[in-house]
């Protein structure tokens, strides 16, 4: 039977290991419309649209690492970013929710928060992830290796990676999946199944209020 350091020790772990996780492959979107996006040359589209989907993947996580919202956005499909937004409709419409929007957003009243894009959400959920110190740092010393990929049909890719991170002082080793789809501009991420259970975890707080 654990006593209760290690069992305080294992839930740090879970803690830690499941919000860095969720952060990698799940919380993505696409251009970041509050800003002003910068001219593309015709050669720099032509190279995005030609890269595989391990490259996408691989400047993905570089993103992740560097904290770099605007550039994980940017490698997210459109349809993506809707379908994060439809999840949470209740983080736009309840009037009740105040609290809970300002934690995941940083508004409060349901008019400031129908009033940002899909790309602003996802760039107040990547700050709010983040503000632990510790998942923080955890997120920038993960070593990740992308193994290869798995086609599904002629439209979607799901590429295989392994992650590497110390908690703890525990070393520990997780595979997982990032899924990818054809866009006008190459290959984009997709939502993972854990945001489902993310906004799922959201509605559940709400109704507790």
């Amino acid at each position: 039977m654990l006593d209760i350091a290690d069992a305080a020790a294992e839930a740090i772990t879970k803690r830690l290991e499941g919000r860095a996780v969720l952060l990698l492959v799940a919380l993505t979107a696409g251009a970041l419309q509050a800003q002003t996006p910068q001219p593309q040359t015709p050669q720099a589209a032509q190279a995005q649209s030609a890269e595989t989907t391990e490259q996408v993947t691989e400047r993905f996580i570089a993103a992740m690492r560097a904290a770099d919202w605007q550039g994980m956005a940017a490698l997210m499909h459109q349809n993506a970013l809707k379908q994060m937004h439809e999840l949470l409709a209740g983080v736009f419409e309840s009037p009740n929710a105040g609290p809970i929007r300002q934690q995941l957003l940083g508004v409060t009243t349901v008019q400031q928060a129908q009033a940002m894009s899909d790309t602003a959400v996802f760039a107040a959920l990547m700050r709010m992830t983040t503000q632990d110190a510790d998942v923080a740092e955890l997120l920038k010393s993960a070593k990740v290796q992308v193994i290869g990929h798995v086609n599904e049909g002629a439209d979607t890719v799901h590429v295989v990676y392994r992650m590497a991170m110390t908690i703890n002082g525990v070393a520990i080793t997780k595979m997982d999946v990032m899924s990818l789809a054809r866009s006008p501009v190459g290959w984009r991420g997709l939502l993972k199944g854990d945001f489902s259970a993310l906004a799922a975890g959201i509605r559940a707080a709400m109704q507790s209020q």
